[in-house]
C-alpha cells in the first residue's frame, strides 16, 4: 500500500495526520465537536470474514485506458489528416478541438492518480486515511474540467459549422457566434461555481477544513449536476438541429451534406447520454459513506468519448 503510516478508516487514527484527517471530515459533516480519536465512524461495514470485499478499481483502470486511447486515436487521425491532406485546411475548430481533447484527458489521468494514491474503486473500509484524504485532491478539479471539456468539444463543433454557413447569412453569422458565447460563459460559470461552491472555499485538502474548524457551506451538489447538465443537454439540443437546418438553407456538396447529417446522427446520441447520465445522478443514492467505490463520476463516459470523436474524424 502505497503512502506513509495510516490507519484504515474507521479504526482510531494512528498519526497525527490520520486525526487531523478524521477531524476535518467530522467538521464536513456537521460532527466537530467529536472525538476523533476513536476514528471515522462509516456507516458501511466490511463482509464477514472469508468473504471477498469487491473492487471497481480494475474496471475504472481499464476506463481511464480506452477514453485516452480513443481521444488520442480520433483526434490524432484528425488532426494527421488535416497535416498531410493537401485538400483540408488547418482551421479554428481543430485548435478547440486539440484544447478539447488535451483538457479531456486530464481527467482519466486523475484518476490514475486515484486509483494508485487515493484507493479509486475500493470500499472505504478498504482504504487509509491518507487515501481518503488524497481522494479529495482531484475531486473539485475533475468535476470542473469535465464541463470545460464538453464546452471545448462543443466550441469546436460550432466553429465547423462556421466554416460551412456562418457566411452565407449575417443571421448565420451571429447565430454562431452567439453560440460560442453562450458556451464560453457557461463553461466560466461552471468553472467559478465548481470552485467556490463553498464558503469557506475547499481547496481539495480536507486536512484545510480540520485546521479551519468551521463547516463550510456548500450548494447542494446534486443541484449543480443538474444546472450543469441543464446547459449541457440544451446546447446539445441547439447542435442538434443545426446542421439539419443547414441543409435546408446552405447550398453545399453532397459529400458535406453527408458529413453534416452524420454528424447531426452522433447528435442524437449525446443528447441521450447527456439526458441519461443526469437522470441516474439525480436519483442516485448513497449507500452509507462509500465515498472512493461509488462516487465515481466518469473519466470522460466512454460512450461519450466514442461517439464525440468518431464525429470529429467524420467531420475531417
Amino acid at each position: 500500500m502505497p503512502g506513509p503510516p495510516s490507519a484504515s478508516v474507521g479504526q482510531p487514527p494512528r498519526t497525527a495526520d490520520d486525526s487531523l484527517i478524521v477531524h476535518g471530515w467530522q467538521v464536513l459533516f456537521g460532527m466537530g465537536k467529536a472525538d476523533p480519536s476513536k476514528g471515522l465512524r462509516v456507516a458501511i461495514k466490511p463482509p464477514p470474514p472469508g468473504q471477498p470485499h469487491g473492487s471497481n478499481t480494475s474496471g475504472l483502470a481499464v476506463g481511464c485506458a480506452i477514453s485516452i486511447v480513443l481521444m488520442t486515436l480520433f483526434t490524432g487521425t484528425r488532426l494527421f489528416l488535416r497535416a498531410t491532406n493537401r485538400n483540408l485546411v488547418w482551421g479554428m475548430d481543430d485548435w478547440a478541438i486539440l484544447l478539447a481533447t488535451l483538457t479531456a484527458m486530464s481527467i482519466p489521468c486523475m484518476y490514475c492518480y486515484k486509483i494508485v494514491n487515493a484507493g479509486a474503486g475500493k470500499h472505504v473500509y478498504d482504504v487509509t486515511y491518507w487515501e481518503l484524504a488524497n481522494h479529495q485532491v482531484t475531486a473539485i478539479p475533475a468535476f470542473a474540467l469535465f464541463y470545460v471539456a464538453v464546452a471545448l468539444i462543443k466550441i469546436s463543433i460550432v466553429l465547423f459549422y462556421m466554416r460551412l454557413a456562418a457566411f452565407a447569412s449575417r443571421g448565420w453569422m451571429i447565430a454562431h457566434r452567439t453560440m460560442i458565447a453562450f458556451l464560453t460563459i457557461c463553461a466560466l460559470i461552471s468553472l467559478f461555481i465548481t470552485v467556490f461552491y463553498c464558503d469557506p472555499p475547499i481547496t481539495g485538502d480536507i486536512r484545510e477544513v480540520g485546521r479551519r474548524n468551521v463547516k463550510p457551506k456548500c450548494f447542494n451538489l446534486v443541484t449543480l449536476i443538474i444546472a450543469f447538465n441543464a446547459w449541457h443537454i440544451l446546447s446539445d439540443c441547439v447542435l442538434l438541429v443545426v446542421p439539419f437546418m443547414m441543409l435546408w438553407q446552405v447550398q453545399m456538396k453532397k459529400t458535406t451534406k453527408l458529413k453534416v447529417c452524420i454528424a447531426g446522427i452522433f447528435g442524437f446520441g449525446n443528447v441521450g447520454l447527456a439526458l441519461a447520465r443526469t437522470i441516474v445522478q439525480a436519483t442516485a443514492k448513497q449507500s452509507g459513506f462509500d465515498l472512493t467505490c461509488t462516487f465515481q463520476e466518469p473519466p470522460l463516459p466512454f460512450p461519450t468519448a466514442i461517439l464525440t470523436s468518431t464525429m470529429r474524424l467524420t467531420l475531417t
